[in-house]
């Protein structure tokens, strides 16, 4: 029991080792027993014309000219291993510094969205309704058709788009809670601006007390996933509106079970239309799927896009909750 525990713990090399040097001694016993060398010199005795009694010394040369050969193998299967865990380890490191870049990019992103917002609201946002109370004032002295109902017309118009603008611009919101709020209140705005459109949101019950769940175990709530979540259902149906000619948009935000890890959970964001839907080389090459794609891999998450049955199309963002909460 005790030689099992020790050949338990010993590297494959060394059993391989070990098993070599005991097929050679027990080889050598055997040569010894039956006199090899002297059993071979009677045999070949008769063949002496034809040398060979040297064979045994010819086989000898070649394996060892086969271990010499085996020997350099060795080497250059080690040197080759070597170089590709530095390279493995260079595209590790790539590939992490290309993350942190991305998220740097994408909070650079948010802000100058804020700073925008604010200023069409301080500065053109004013001066949109400054000229609308005094096209007002015009107006109500002149009669129907005359350029200062004009003019009020279309400073009104103006300062819908500029509003609808700053909606999309707003900052996004930085928790759990606030998100699933902001969502809902996204999804209410486009749909009056979407009319024909029908969308269903379904939140699942778990995911309204997410927020008290990270505070538990991680005290903290990822910040940068609630942005990320709340920008992909944005573009999502930004996208559906411009492109998919959609009748029905399904949104659904749950927490699903890993398949392999028991222990383990997600956050699935999940959003399907009938609309139109997209070949294979135009889901991975459309610059809006690009930009949800990164901005769910660099928190983590996994990105999933395929056409929906019998038309339309599916995004799916999934987030491990030990990723969707900072610890």
């Amino acid at each position: 029991m005790k030689f099992r525990n020790v050949w338990k713990q010993l590297k494959t090399s060394q059993k391989d080792s070990l098993k070599a040097i005991l097929l050679v001694l027990i080889a050598y016993m055997i040569v010894l027993k039956i006199n090899l060398a002297e059993m071979l010199a009677e045999k070949l005795e008769a063949y002496e014309e034809f040398q060979l009694d040297e064979v045994p010394f010819l086989l000898l040369f070649v394996a060892i000219a086969l271990a010499w050969f085996a020997w350099r193998r060795m080497n250059e299967q080690i040197k080759e291993m070597a170089l590709r865990k530095l390279a493995e380890e260079k595209s590790e490191k790539l590939l992490l510094e290309n993350k942190s870049l991305t998220q740097h990019i994408l909070k650079v992103q948010e802000y100058e969205r804020l700073e925008l917002a604010r200023d069409l609201h301080d500065d053109i946002g004013q001066y949109l309704l400054a000229i609308r109370l005094d096209a007002s004032t015009l107006a109500l002295n002149d009669g129907v058709d005359n350029p200062a109902r004009r003019i009020l017309s279309n400073a009104g118009h103006i300062q819908s788009m500029a509003r609808s603008l700053m909606r999309r611009l707003r900052p996004a919101p930085t928790n759990s809670k606030s998100c699933v709020d902001g969502i809902h209140l996204m999804v209410q705005e486009w749909q009056e601006q979407q009319p024909n459109i029908d969308v269903v949101l379904h939140i699942q019950d778990g995911v309204a007390l997410f927020s008290e769940q990270c505070a538990k175990q991680y005290r903290v709530i990822s910040e940068q996933v609630s942005v990320t979540l709340y920008r992909f259902v944005q573009e999502s149906l930004t996208n559906i509106a411009k492109h998919a000619q959609a009748n029905h948009v399904d949104i659904s935000l749950n927490l699903v079970d890993s398949k392999t890890d028991n222990d383990a959970q997600y956050l699935c964001l999940e959003i399907k239309d009938d609309g139109n839907g997209f070949d294979g080389q135009t889901i991975s090459s459309g610059m809006g799927m690009i930009g949800m794609r990164e901005r769910i891999c660099a928190v983590g998450g996994e990105f999933f896009v395929s056409n929906n049955t019998p038309k339309g199309l599916i995004v799916c963002a999934k987030i491990p909750i030990h990723i969707a909460c900072a610890e």
